[in-house]
């Protein structure tokens, strides 16, 4: 096989998984409570950081497991829980995996590398994660379509830029590290995205002000291309295609999650400034 019908059968069998899972998504998402959705994305944060630590190891650098679970886990409650703070998570990671590192038998030659690592990994999937978990927790009755606006928009962006970028692209976009990706495939994901946006606007979210709707879609979709490219650069420092292969079609969980976990934060703030801070969405 030629790799144009290779990339054609993935993109198929990618697409066909996506509309396997869309119903069961949209159920979650829409007709569950928070606490389900909590529930969910932690699953996920563990697979992925499972996936992130295991291109760590390839680098060889031995990487403790099953202590980053334990710490994503309790990263991910602080988001759930009124009683702790998400800061009390953050100096328990930058705390207690440098000490493991310090009292183990491990070289002191791969420390630094595999604290790092480490660190990143739980906070990268911990955090950002984390702040699904608030979207859907902290704004009531708008958290759900916060939600489906989030996934949307993102998932807009990726289609646009795909077939937009295999239809017109000529000029590389950073090849060093995505050698397929294109400007006329960025430009034309931050479109569609922007496009998906006022269309929610205009169907389900009416409360969302268009100008901001367009706005954040596309502060979305520029975030969700950084995120995508930072995954890149990490997967070709690991020297792998894909963080794993549970999904078929997407890779690994941390392939397909990337661009999500990644703009969560900015819509996140985005929305908290907009409904909290300048009142302009109605309670």
């Amino acid at each position: 096989m030629t790799d144009a019908p290779v990339a054609v059968q993935r993109r198929f069998t990618r697409e066909l998984t996506s509309l396997i899972a869309a119903p069961f998504l949209i159920y979650i998402v829409g007709w569950t409570s928070g606490y389900v959705w909590a529930a969910v994305v932690s699953l996920v944060a563990i697979i992925a950081l499972w996936e992130f630590l295991l291109m760590g190891e390839r680098k060889r650098y031995p990487l403790q497991k099953l202590l980053c679970v334990a710490l994503l886990g309790f990263v991910l409650w602080t988001f759930v829980s009124d009683s702790l703070s998400v800061e009390l998570a953050v100096f328990a990671v930058l705390l207690l995996v440098p000490a493991f590192y310090i009292f183990s038998s491990h070289d002191l030659e791969t420390a630094l590398p595999s604290t790092a690592v480490s660190v990143l990994a739980v906070l990268y999937v911990g955090m950002l994660g984390g702040s699904l978990i608030r979207l859907r927790l902290d704004f009531g009755e708008y958290g759900p379509r916060l939600i489906f606006f989030l996934l949307i928009v993102v998932w807009a962006s990726d289609a646009g830029a795909y077939y937009i970028g295999r239809a017109f692209g000529r000029h590389k976009l950073l090849p060093r590290v995505s050698p397929k990706k294109t400007i006329e495939g960025g430009v034309g994901g931050v479109l569609v995205s922007c496009a998906a946006a006022a269309g929610i606007h205009f169907t389900f979210f009416p409360e969302f002000p268009l100008v901001h709707v367009i706005a954040s879609a596309l502060l979305l979709a520029l975030a969700g291309i950084v995120g995508d490219l930072a995954e890149s650069a990490w997967k070709r420092s690991a020297e792998v295609k894909d963080s794993g292969g549970l999904i078929p079609g997407h890779g690994g969980f941390l392939d397909r999650i990337d661009s999500i976990v990644f703009t969560a934060p900015v819509l996140y703030t985005y929305w908290f400034l907009l409904y909290e801070r300048f009142g302009l969405i109605p309670r």
